[in-house]
């Protein structure tokens, strides 16, 4: 049963403060300790404390049961540290608001959603103890004094408080950008190869086949263009051997078949004919090693000269230098630094990265390290 707010006090806005102290004393004692220390911090921000003898004996009272309570949670962070009971609190009120929340909107909304609403934003109010609210924090807990008065006049009325229930809009999916878009491609950087732009097997095996004929053959010699007649055919020529003296003159060098000629019994006129060859001379060419003859060797290439790889030079890292003294291992060291980590811990939890910094340097120099 909780003390009877002195009815001087009410006009501070302690009285929804103490009742969830009370309604909250066994079940989460650190929340109720916090609330009975907002009710203190405004009785003495605003000397409601020396107005009468019943507010005097009210603050005495609730400053007594703050001491027990520090007495009874002696090891308790969020009682004991600002830094772990303001993430404790926080944590506690947004749980709160979201179970009230999300009654709204499965249209479940009740009574009890109504006070679930009036607690969170108590609950939430409390992070004045460590300074201004946040624009978020200050943001739920309106919206949950708003809703709480919107559904407790609603069955006040006699009405369903479902139906002022806010209306969920359905969530926009975002088309993906149209890939064909010259904009899109123009991002991008290049265009995505079609079906259309890959070349068929068939011309990929004749192009390949082509390119392995070329290779094979050695060009023939420069020759002057061949007079009608029928030539002498060659089976078995070698594009490795020279060309025999009674072929020089042949097209193609007699590495092509004959094709047939027609004879007539008039004589067609004289074609002209291309100017005649320079004799070329073998011996300004590079004499060839006999082993590239071999068919393997000669089709396969010169070998690619290995790379020996340099491996990159290691940059040695320095050597952590142990402080002189050693570290600090006696019991007080170490559970001064768990407490500064733990601390640390909680502030991260909620990005508030300077206050974990400095708690983590506080750990260190518990410990000796510098």
């Amino acid at each position: 049963m909780a003390a009877r707010v002195p009815a001087k006090m009410k006009s501070a806005d302690v009285t929804r403060f103490a009742h969830r102290a009370a309604q909250l004393d066994k079940y989460k004692p650190i929340v109720s300790y916090w609330c009975d220390y907002h009710i203190v911090q405004q009785i003495l921000a605003k000397g409601l404390h020396t107005a009468d003898e019943e507010c005097m004996q009210y603050t005495t009272m609730l400053m007594d049961k703050l001491e027990q309570a520090k007495t009874e949670h002696a090891n308790e962070d969020a009682i004991l540290d600002d830094v772990a009971a303001k993430a404790y609190i926080e944590q506690f009120g947004l749980d709160t608001f979201r179970r009230a929340d999300d009654a709204v909107r499965a249209n479940q909304a009740s009574k009890q959603t109504a006070d679930t609403f009036q607690a969170a934003a108590t609950f939430l109010d409390l992070m004045t103890i460590w300074g201004p609210q946040e624009p978020e924090i200050a943001s739920k807990s309106k919206y949950a004094k708003y809703h709480a008065l919107r559904i407790a006049k609603a069955l006040k009325a006699g009405e369903d408080p479902n139906l002022s229930n806010p209306t969920q809009e359905p969530a926009t999916e975002e088309a993906d950008p149209d890939p064909d878009d010259p904009e899109v491609r123009q991002i991008n950087g290049y265009t995505q190869p079609s079906v259309e732009d890959a070349p068929d097997a068939f011309q990929l095996s004749s192009v390949t086949s082509a390119h392995r004929d070329v290779t094979m053959e050695s060009p023939a010699p420069q020759t002057s263009l061949a007079t009608t007649g029928a030539h002498q055919s060659h089976p078995d020529v070698s594009p490795l051997q020279q060309p025999s003296p009674d072929r020089t003159n042949s097209a193609g060098g007699g590495y092509f078949p004959n094709v047939p000629t027609f004879t007539s019994d008039s004589a067609a006129p004289a074609l002209p004919t291309a100017p005649p060859a320079e004799p070329m001379d073998h011996a300004l060419l590079p004499q060839e090693d006999p082993s590239m003859l071999d068919a393997q060797n000669y089709y396969a290439g010169p070998p690619k000269a290995s790379v020996p790889m340099v491996p990159a030079p290691e940059i040695p890292l320095p050597t952590p230098q142990a402080p002189s003294g050693g570290y600090r291992s006696d019991d007080a060291s170490v559970m001064s630094a768990q407490k500064h980590a733990k601390w640390a811990m909680s502030a991260l939890n909620f990005d508030d990265v300077g206050t974990a910094v400095k708690e983590l340097r506080l750990a260190l120099n518990s410990l000796g390290a510098r």
